[in-house]
């Protein structure tokens, strides 16, 4: 029985111009594992007829959803960030060097999130889902190792697809936290991981005569951004606590990390994060490590979170 193994598979990914109407994909993801799937659901009419078994299965609705991880690079960041937070690229000149930032903003909370088109190579097939929409986005940041990413999706169809094969690899080298920077209120903390998670809070369309098989376009409800991260405890931590879990004040967040190729970065700016809880308690004779969480807060007219990528493409990404 002839079999096959992950090695070889890959993902790619475009953002679509209209919904639900599929692209060719331009961005290859550094795959780790995928979960995309179809599901169907199927009912029988429920009479009462003698029958040993159900009559009918009878094909009522069909969705896909799943979620993907990956390893973050230079190449797919600034479209995965586009997806997940929509509004617009805003493109600006770093310098007199060829470097330029790419600056994302949640869009408006009347505003439609992008669609993409996703293409998975499993070897056996290669599927197209089309119309996917990205329903949370989270960015694993740890000392010493590669900067990870894993986002769920929502979908409307699986069909057959087709690679985009000028998509062969990866020049720029991936982000890592070997050099990493996290403050808090303008303090360096020397922390040993965060995660950063966009959850759009996805609402599925209904169904209604026209939608027939497939769902609609899915809307986003209220977002949450959230922030966690893990410290080695010390007088600093019941500082952290002090000014900001035992009181109404808001901290500013910001998350710096980089390729090797310097020209090549991220920086995660959150002005007013919530801080929720900052725990520090004795658990062996081990390093005493203290671990704390805080969530995005609107205030005025300043955003919840802003992400800003440096790189070297001097055209706004998803126009």
């Amino acid at each position: 029985m002839a079999f096959h193994t992950g090695v070889g598979a890959s993902l790619q990914i475009g953002a679509e111009k209209t919904y639900g109407v599929a692209v060719e994909p331009d961005v290859l993801v550094d795959l780790t594992s995928e979960g995309i799937a179809l599901a169907v659901e199927k009912g029988d009419e429920g009479s009462l007829l003698a029958s040993k078994t159900a009559m009918t299965r009878d094909l009522l609705a069909v969705t896909v959803s799943g979620n993907v991880s990956a390893i973050l690079r230079p190449e797919g960041a600034p479209l995965l960030f586009l997806l997940a937070m929509g509004g617009v690229d805003t493109v600006a000149s770093e310098g007199d060097d060829g470097r330029y930032t790419h600056t994302f903003t949640l869009c408006g909370a009347n505003e439609d999130l992008p669609g993409c088109t996703i293409v998975v190579d499993r070897k056996a097939a290669v599927k197209k889902y089309a119309g996917c929409t990205i329903g949370s986005l989270s960015i694993e940041a740890a000392a010493g190792d590669y900067v990870k990413v894993t986002f769920d999706v929502t979908g409307v169809k699986e069909e057959t697809g087709q690679l985009n094969t000028s998509l062969k690899g990866f020049s720029i080298p991936s982000y890592r936290c070997t050099a990493a920077v996290f403050r808090i209120g303008g303090q360096t903390y020397d922390i040993t991981t965060s995660t950063v998670t966009i959850d759009n809070a996805l609402e599925s369309a209904p169904r209604t005569y026209g939608s027939g098989l497939y769902s609609g376009r899915p809307q986003h409800g209220r977002r949450s951004v959230t922030v966690s991260f893990e410290i080695p405890y010390s007088s600093d931590v019941e500082d952290l606590k002090s000014d900001f879990l035992t009181s109404e004040d808001t901290a500013s967040v910001e998350l710096t990390f980089t390729s090797s190729n310097a020209d090549y970065s991220v920086r995660i700016e959150v002005p007013n994060l919530a801080v929720t809880s900052v725990g520090g308690n004795v658990s062996g004779t081990g390093i005493l490590t203290a671990s704390c969480e805080g969530e995005a807060l609107s205030v005025g007219d300043v955003e919840p979170i802003t992400v800003t990528v440096t790189d070297r493409t001097a055209t706004a990404y998803g126009a």
